[in-house]
């Protein structure tokens, strides 16, 4: 009885955690939205998007999937210290290598493809690279500590919001923006490491190839998984910036940011469940297994159905309110994405908590890969004709169809059991 109290408390406390820090992401870019838009203007809010597109693939191959990959390994193993100062250091040392690699690859790419002051801010935001290399998120989230990240990103986050109304004054400020999002990220990721080696008593320390080379091995799937999701969830503005206007992009960022940050209202949900069920999942049956996910999936569906409804209502007085009323645009943009709100949230549930814990990351990345160059393939074709309407109409169409391709997964692998 103790212990499974201890254990719910333990997930309380993570959602909680969770849920608190999402509120901070959703809420504090949301504040700063209308003010950089007013202060640079659309046309240099969609640049700054573009390069901080750049800056995020630069963060998808630093991450790699270690998100997941060793947040679950964690979580089935957080007693035995040694082994998890070994997790650490080999992560650690895999994410030097993918990030040296990224910001050459990166670096190269925006010279050759995109105009001086792109590779002038993607250079500023390199900060955002090195932060997110120190900050060790997936061992506060394997141990079901939460409540540090929370803190830590609070102070971060808090103080990028003031530097954006201190330093961003008008329009060539822009250039710096990037800037701003390196001093947040770096002292989250010194803080965050710092805490790590305090409380769970880990140490910097020359990990062997073999384990380096464990955990690029184990996060392979879902690394793959993660670049092509990204394809369609976050390559729309940087493909839009090779076809259309800045300010035709900043109005389609703009909406995606509201979406996203609409999103991140269930996830605290989502995130907490990964790890519990990764332990959980371990000391029960396929059929038990599945039996939990299920139970999930419908609480969450209802969840995301009443906020994508609520986020299609309420598109003309979000319009107004954050984003100064800027283009109508706007607001059919963010009613034709809010399908992405429910499907996207049920594809974490089912695809990363569910088959990726149940160890389908095979399956799992190949349903992503399918999206993902559908998603390309639609945008690519059709962005000449109805511009950055193409982008959120591609978004709905991968989200869905990622959606029916886990759901029949699932049902392949009940009628197996």
């Amino acid at each position: 009885m103790y212990l499974k109290l201890k254990k719910n408390s333990s997930l309380l406390e993570s959602i909680l955690s969770l849920s608190i820090l999402n509120i901070l992401n959703m809420v504090l870019p949301l504040v700063t939205l209308p003010y950089l838009i007013k202060v640079v203007g659309m046309a240099n809010y969609g640049a700054y998007s573009i390069a901080y597109a750049i800056i995020q693939y630069m963060l998808l191959v630093s991450t790699y999937g270690f998100n997941f990959s060793v947040t679950k390994q964690i979580a089935q193993h957080r007693e035995d210290g040694i082994y998890i100062n070994c997790i650490f250091n080999a992560t650690i040392a895999a994410k030097v290598c993918l990030s040296i690699a990224a910001t050459i690859v990166f670096t190269v790419v925006t010279w050759i493809f995109f105009p001086i002051t792109y590779l002038y801010m993607m250079l500023l935001g390199i900060g955002v690279v090195v932060g997110d290399l120190l900050n060790p998120v997936w061992l506060f989230q394997g141990m079901e500590k939460m409540r540090y990240m929370t803190l830590v990103n609070f102070i971060c986050k808090l103080l990028f919001t003031i530097l954006i109304f201190c330093f961003i004054k008008e329009e060539k400020d822009y250039l710096y923006i990037t800037l701003l999002n390196s001093a947040g990220f770096l002292l989250a990721g010194g803080l965050s490491l710092y805490i790590a080696c305090k409380v769970f008593g880990v140490y910097l320390s020359f990990p062997t190839y073999k384990d380096v080379f464990s955990q690029l091995k184990d996060g392979w799937y879902i690394f793959l998984s993660t670049i092509f999701m990204n394809l369609y969830r976050n390559s729309n503005v940087f493909i839009l910036g090779l076809f259309i206007n800045e300010s035709f992009v900043g109005i389609y960022a703009s909406a995606e940011k509201v979406i996203k940050a609409s999103q991140s209202i269930a996830s605290p949900i989502s995130n907490a469940l990964f790890p519990y069920l990764a332990k959980s999942f371990t000391q029960g049956s396929l059929l038990s297994d599945m039996s939990k996910i299920k139970k999930v999936t419908l609480i969450m569906g209802g969840l995301l159905f009443l906020l994508s409804c609520a986020i299609f209502l309420g598109a003309p007085l979000i319009n107004d309110v954050l984003l100064n009323g800027e283009s109508s645009g706007a607001i059919e943009l963010m009613q034709l994405m809010t399908p992405v709100i429910f499907f996207g949230g049920l594809n974490y549930i089912l695809g990363i908590v569910g088959l990726v814990n149940l160890g389908f990351q095979s399956s799992f990345f190949k349903y992503v890969m399918y999206s993902g160059i559908l998603s390309i393939i639609f945008l690519v074709v059709t962005v000449n004709f109805w511009g950055n309407y193409s982008a959120a109409i591609a978004m709905c169409i991968s989200e869905i169809t990622l959606f029916v391709m886990c759901l029949c997964k699932f049902n392949t692998l009940k009628i197996r059991v």
